[in-house]
Parts: structure tokens; C-alpha cells; sequence
């Protein structure tokens, strides 16, 4: 198993800034007449956020949302803009098969299928996002009313279990 370390400079000066910011904090002065730093000694840097490891994903609470269309909305067509969202599930493109990950499916007025096997392509009605995205656009959509569902799945195309999926209706006015 391999371990990172820090270089103990590194750590030697974070423990001693702690330390005089704690006894600096224990005294009856106000924190603005604290005595300063050593001069030399680095402040220590904030941690970034960490990113989750993949078995840290929670897939069993994984989400999507379709953010654009909304549900309900009235658009001006026959152009459709998709915008989608997911949390406790990382989107990558298709082929990874890293757990906790997956990408983008787009139904256009069809119909989901049987979860165990492979999302089908069907032109202009079941569309792949395979290459991670998370935003497609929709021509020549004809004016009605239309059901979109979206569907998250691995990196061979079958569903996430449980589903990770979102359905909204929206209508295609004819452009003018």
C-alpha cells in the first residue's frame, strides 16, 4: 500500500502556525493585537474540495433533472434545447464502466425499455449522449405537445439500478 506524505518542513510550519493562532486565541487580547507570524512561515493553504472516489458515489440516491425544458413549458419551435443535471452519480462518456458512473440517454416521445439490456438508438426519438455531455439540442421538432425522458446509464448503455431517470411534457408551438 502506498501512503503520500508531506514533506516534514511542510507539516512542521502548519503545526506551528496552528499553534500560534490557538495560543494567540487563548489570551486576554483582542485577536487583532495577537503577535504575528515568524517571519518566513507560509500560512498554511486551504484543502480544495475533495472529489468523491467513485465507490463514494451513491447510486442507490443518484438523480437527473431535466432542467430545460421545464415541465409544462410552451416553446416556439421546432428547435428544442435539452439541459440536464445529475447528482450522486458522476457523468463520464460511454464506455467507462467505473462504478458510480455513467452518461445521458434522451427519449422523445418513446417509450423505455426492458432496464437489463442496452438503451436502443432510434434517430430523433432515442438519442445517446455518449460523449458525457449534458445538454443536446432537438431540431425540427413538430408542433404538439411531447413527452421527454431522460435516462442515466453505464458505460454500456443499460440503465442504472434502481432507474435514474426524469419524464417531462412540454408543447411545440409552430414557429412564426
Amino acid at each position: 500500500m502506498t501512503y503520500a506524505t508531506r514533506p516534514s518542513g511542510t507539516a512542521a510550519s502548519a503545526a506551528l502556525s496552528l499553534l500560534l493562532v490557538l495560543v494567540a486565541g487563548c489570551g486576554d487580547r483582542p485577536a487583532s493585537d495577537a503577535a504575528p507570524e515568524a517571519a518566513g512561515s507560509p500560512e498554511p493553504e486551504a484543502a480544495p474540495a475533495p472529489v468523491p472516489a467513485p465507490d463514494e458515489v451513491d447510486t442507490e440516491a443518484a438523480e437527473v433533472t431535466i432542467v430545460s425544458p421545464a415541465d409544462g413549458a410552451v416553446l416556439e419551435g421546432p428547435v428544442v434545447e435539452v439541459i440536464l443535471e445529475a447528482r450522486g452519480v458522476r457523468i463520464v462518456p460511454a464506455g467507462d464502466m467505473t462504478p458510480g458512473t455513467g452518461h445521458h440517454h434522451l427519449y422523445l416521445d418513446a417509450d423505455l425499455g426492458d432496464p437489463s439490456v442496452p438503451v436502443p438508438t432510434e434517430p430523433g426519438r432515442i438519442v445517446h449522449l455518449g460523449d458525457g455531455s449534458s445538454e443536446y439540442t432537438f431540431e425540427d421538432v413538430p408542433p404538439g405537445e411531447h413527452r421527454l425522458i431522460t435516462v442515466v446509464a453505464d458505460g454500456t448503455h443499460v440503465p442504472l439500478q434502481p432507474w435514474v431517470v426524469d419524464t417531462v411534457t412540454f408543447t411545440v408551438e409552430a414557429g412564426r
